[in-house]
């Protein structure tokens, strides 16, 4: 007992003693440093956990992986691919052989696009939050109607954003518009999701589509051989064609699209077309140069622009080559045509001829919707069942254009 007493007492007197550290005593030293010990680790532990969770809301909002396939340049986030680069890759890498799947065909992925559905109005907070504060890194693509961003919302929704400047119309006009956009719903025709309005600028939330567009393809495309092919084409072609004749004959009001070009047909992950902006012209057509577009823009200029868009798609030319003496393209079809020389239209990346019968059929089609003189009641669900009639040779405009000569 005195032994355990003694050293009790020595303990007790070392502790006591004073240190050289301010002379405070080796007990109280002794606390602090296990007491900041304790402190440093709670500190270390909250930081990983800070990290944890920025990580994980980093993989929620920002797009940080590169993105060489879909549509846009810059980055995407691993989400925003969702299995599709595997996909495009592999389209690729068998352009010959590729079959064309149509988008109802594909469960899953038709799945995808059905669940998405109109949702009236966003917040700028939402928005903001999906593009990470419309970052430059998320820019896809800039036009006649503003600049359009890559998004993802919370419910992981991929989502095109595009801005539009408020100075162009009336707010009133643009929701009006809006609405009746949203209620249009066709597998060839971008979705609109919503729409945000406030400040400086007003905003449209649409179904992101995946693999570009189609002037991309048809005239950046880099590599020797195309990846689309004549049965892809074909595909893109009649999709467009039924798109629009959607727009004339189911959607009340009709809705003309008055500004269709290559750039704003949008391609999947397999090729399949959809028509992105219709209904916008309305906002816009003092900008683009009409005075009313309700007055200026039929079914016409839609029929009009979908036959340029058929002798890209087969030619691979631009609708106007300066670099050609031939400037204009429905010329130099018409004069290949004239000149007996139709196989020479054909866009030299394809990897195949296409069957000659084909090839005639298509680019006939091509200048009867250029051409109102021929048939001035032209529709597009005429235009469609042209394409649909395998047998038509349109042997009398073949024979026409000739003579013109």
């Amino acid at each position: 007992m005195s032994l355990t007493a003694s050293s009790s007492s020595f303990i007790k007197e070392k502790l006591s003693k004073q240190t050289s550290f301010f002379g405070v005593p080796l007990w109280v030293l002794t606390v602090a440093s296990i007491a900041l010990f304790i402190v440093v680790i709670l500190v270390i532990l909250g930081i990983c956990c800070f990290y944890y969770r920025r990580r994980k809301s980093y993989n929620k909002t920002h797009f940080c992986l590169p993105n060489p396939i879909a549509f846009g340049s810059s980055s995407l986030d691993k989400r925003l691919l969702s299995g599709n680069v595997s996909g495009i890759e592999l389209n690729l890498g068998n352009v010959s052989g590729h079959q064309v799947t149509d988008l109802e065909s594909n469960g899953e992925f038709s799945n995808a696009v059905k669940s998405v559905r109109w949702r009236n109005s966003f917040s700028l907070k939402e928005i903001e939050e999906a593009t990470n504060r419309f970052a430059n890194d998320n820019v896809i693509g800039s036009g006649d109607y503003g600049v359009v961003y890559r998004g993802l919302l919370l419910d992981n929704t991929r989502v095109a954003v595009r801005k539009l400047v408020n100075d162009s119309f009336q707010i009133e006009d643009f929701i009006s518009q809006m609405e009746a956009i949203g209620h249009v719903e066709h597998e060839r025709l971008v979705r609109l999701l919503g729409y945000c309005t406030g400040g400086v600028y007003s905003m449209l939330v649409c179904e992101y589509v995946d693999n570009r567009d189609l002037h991309y393809w048809l005239h950046e495309f880099s590599g020797q051989v195309s990846p689309l092919t004549w049965s892809i084409r074909l595909n893109i072609i009649q999709g467009v064609a039924k798109g629009l004749a959607y727009l004339d004959e189911d959607v009340e009001p009709k809705i003309v699209h008055g500004n269709l070009n290559s750039c704003n047909i949008l391609l999947d992950h397999q090729w399949n077309p959809k028509i992105s902006d219709f209904g916008l012209i309305k906002l816009f057509s003092s900008r683009l140069g009409y005075e009313d577009s309700n007055n200026n823009l039929t079914q016409k200029n839609d029929i009009y622009n979908f036959g340029i868009i058929i002798m890209e798609i087969v030619s691979g030319r631009s609708p106007l080559d300066h670099s050609d003496p031939q400037t204009c393209l429905i010329d130099w079809i018409k004069s290949m045509i004239a000149s007996d020389k139709i196989a020479a239209v054909v866009d030299k990346k394809l990897p195949q001829m296409p069957p000659s019968k084909e090839l005639k059929r298509i680019v006939l089609v091509a200048l009867r919707c250029v051409d109102f003189d021929v048939n001035p009641e032209l529709r597009m669900e005429d235009v469609v069942h042209m394409l649909e009639t395998r047998g038509l040779l349109l042997l009398d405009e073949e024979h026409r254009i000739a003579k013109e000569k």
